[in-house]
């Protein structure tokens, strides 16, 4: 009886440690590309032009699929429908391309955006397997509301950090 107490709580412990669950598993696989809309204005008292974020009245999204031969085809679901007081933007990018482009009507005047990535697999673990992350290299748009784009942070990998500033 006394061999089988140590025995038991043994194999008790390696049964527990065995089962605990990875943590990388629990993060959010999925990361997306986060856009803000920025207009600059000049400040006198520091002599320089300031970002400064604001809300679009009226905003609807939708992707934009192109084929092998070149041809474009709306996606057919639609990633924001006519949504109000719009500031930022959390898209997904394309993980079976290196572009992904969308359909923006600003309140009546349309943009397209296209956004040039390079795709990585981040391994997280034998458990979880990989998630898709994307390097930004080059972002297009039609300038029809946008004015300009800039890149703040090429590495698309975290959940919350804002990669593009959209300027009006």
């Amino acid at each position: 009886m006394k061999k089988t107490i140590p025995i038991f709580i043994t194999l008790f412990l390696v049964f527990f440690i065995a089962c605990t669950g990875d943590q990388e598993c629990r993060k959010n696989r999925y990361v997306n590309l986060q856009i803000g809309f920025y207009h600059s204005t000049y400040n006198s008292t520091k002599d320089a032009y300031v970002d400064a974020s604001f809300s679009v009245d009226s905003l609807t999204l939708q992707g934009i699929k192109t084929a092998e031969t070149g041809e474009e085809t709306l996606v057919d679901s639609i990633l924001y429908n006519n949504q109000k007081s719009v500031s930022k933007l959390v898209l997904p990018l394309d993980k079976s391309s290196e572009q992904s482009k969308y359909l923006v009507v600003f309140n009546d005047v349309s943009d397209t955006i296209t956004v040039f990535h390079t795709n990585y697999d981040y391994y997280l673990s034998l458990e979880c397997g990989c998630i898709k992350t994307f390097s930004i290299d080059t972002v297009l748009t039609t300038n029809n509301f946008i004015d300009s784009v800039k890149i703040i942070n090429h590495d698309v990998i975290n959940v919350d950090a804002e990669h593009i500033k959209i300027y009006n």
